[in-house]
């Protein structure tokens, strides 16, 4: 009966997460709401059978603790961010000006919007708790490969719906037309480089299933080329194929930061499986060759748009919206950089960037667009938190990749979890210079996902110093 329960958690919490992008790609309140209110149960009951001693905790708390003390201490900062009448001499200066104005007192809060700060609050308290969920239910190698091949599975799904509605020519999200992005594939998502983020987190997976599938037989002593084919064809075809969707899914978004840092997320996926002993250097480079060819045939026949956003970024040309938009990225950073320098230990208030930044937006900004994010995940939780804050919010996932390298590189076996989770950090920080993905719902639940399954599966059992 334990069992049985302790099995439906997990089958519940994987559902949450593989679900989300569905609500379009839960940007909206009331998808991360229910999302939020769904994972908080979750944990909830595996605490309580945790803490009844019903069953034992897979990670202690003690091998969490490195990861999870920053994080909880940058949360407690944007907390008090939202909580006025403690220090009124740090409070926003925007609140001083709207009780002159009014004549009367209206808050003396960090946060120039303390309800924003709470609700960007809970979202990150619910990606914490996928990650905590993860990692105690990815400590089972059965599960941690049940819930990799659940993701590929979903990212094919969510590739194959974006693709027939493609090319279809239907300008739609499940039955809601598009507003934006119109001629490019968003999926069931609203932005097309969170899409691609999505999709990319999903080509990752899918090749390192496959060359998971494959090892046993490439790791033989005497092995011919007809037992790779054969390999290949019975057991990697899945995988291949998951590989070709998605990667024609990612390349159809058009996105190219996206389309960039699933690249280098490719290369750096290829030189942890190098430096490990996951394969020998042969079969490394042969595996690098088939990706290659995989991604070079998928790259000839749905790459023109992405190559070509690229060629324009350097030639400055596209139409009107793209050059706005583009053009507007270093005097957006450069004000970003100002509202830093002008609350650069306390910042503006976790989560509430679109009005803080409206009080530096100046004429050099495209009057037409509405900046919600930095684009620049850096410089926006900077401003947001303050950059000691900022620190210990981003030494979190810092210290989370460096512990799965290091499992990638000592495990014997089970390695092909920190190696995705390196690669998925891989991905998601170099989108994150460019862009907002990380930050999105979806995206976000997935890597935490991800990281912590690779968090749970970069030391063995014997390792007592994890």
């Amino acid at each position: 009966m334990s069992g049985t329960i302790e099995t439906g958690l997990f089958r519940g919490f994987l559902a949450a997460v593989l679900l989300l992008p569905l609500a379009l790609g839960g940007q909206r309140p009331v998808a991360w709401n229910l999302f939020a209110v769904v994972v908080a149960a979750l944990a909830f009951a595996l605490a309580l059978r945790l803490a009844l001693g019903v069953q034992r905790a897979p990670v202690s708390a003690r091998q969490l603790a490195p990861v999870a003390l920053p994080f909880a201490l940058a949360l407690l900062w944007a907390a008090f961010q939202a909580t006025g009448g403690v220090l009124t001499h740090v409070s926003h200066p925007l609140w001083a000006e709207a009780a002159a104005a009014l004549g009367a007192g209206t808050s003396d809060a960090i946060s120039v919007d303390p309800e924003r700060t709470i609700q960007a609050l809970l979202r990150a308290a619910s990606f914490a708790l996928v990650f905590w969920l993860a990692v105690q239910f990815g400590r089972d190698r059965e599960r941690a490969r049940h819930a990799v091949v659940a993701f590929v599975a979903a990212s094919i799904a969510y590739a194959a719906y974006g693709l027939v509605m493609h090319f279809s020519g239907r300008e739609a999200i499940l039955w809601f037309a598009k507003e934006a992005y119109l001629g490019d594939l968003t999926s069931t998502f609203v932005n097309r480089n969170a899409y691609g983020a999505y999709a990319g987190l999903g080509l990752l997976a899918s090749a390192l299933l496959l060359l998971d599938s494959v090892r046993p037989v490439l790791g033989a002593r005497r092995v011919g080329a007809r037992d790779v084919a054969e390999t290949l064809l019975l057991r990697g075809t899945p995988y291949l194929a998951a590989m070709a969707l998605t990667g024609t899914a990612l390349l159809l978004s058009h996105s190219r930061g996206a389309f960039l840092a699933t690249a280098l997320a490719v290369l750096a996926l290829l030189l942890v499986v190098a430096a490990t002993r996951f394969v020998k250097p042969v079969q490394a480079g042969a595996f690098a060759l088939l990706l290659c060819l995989v991604g070079g045939g998928v790259l000839g026949m749905s790459g023109d748009g992405t190559l070509w956003r690229l060629a324009e970024t350097a030639e400055r040309v596209g139409d009107a919206p793209e050059r706005m938009a583009d053009d507007a990225r270093a005097p957006l950073n450069a004000l970003t950089l100002d509202a830093i320098a002008a609350a650069p230990l306390v910042g503006h208030g976790y989560g509430a960037f679109l009005p803080a930044f409206r009080i530096y937006r100046d004429t050099e900004l495209a009057a037409p667009l509405v900046w919600e994010f930095a684009h620049n995940s850096y410089l926006e939780a900077a401003m947001e938190l303050g950059l000691p804050s900022a620190g210990l919010f981003l030494l979190a996932p810092l210290l989370i990749l460096l512990r799965c390298i290091r499992g990638a590189l000592r495990r014997r076996r089970d390695q092909v979890y920190s190696i995705l989770a390196v690669a998925a950090a891989v991905l998601a920080g170099a989108h994150g210079l460019v862009d907002f993905s990380p930050q999105i719902p979806a995206v976000a639940a997935t890597l935490a996902l991800l990281l912590g399954l690779g968090y749970a599966q970069s030391w063995s059992s014997r390792d007592d110093d994890a």
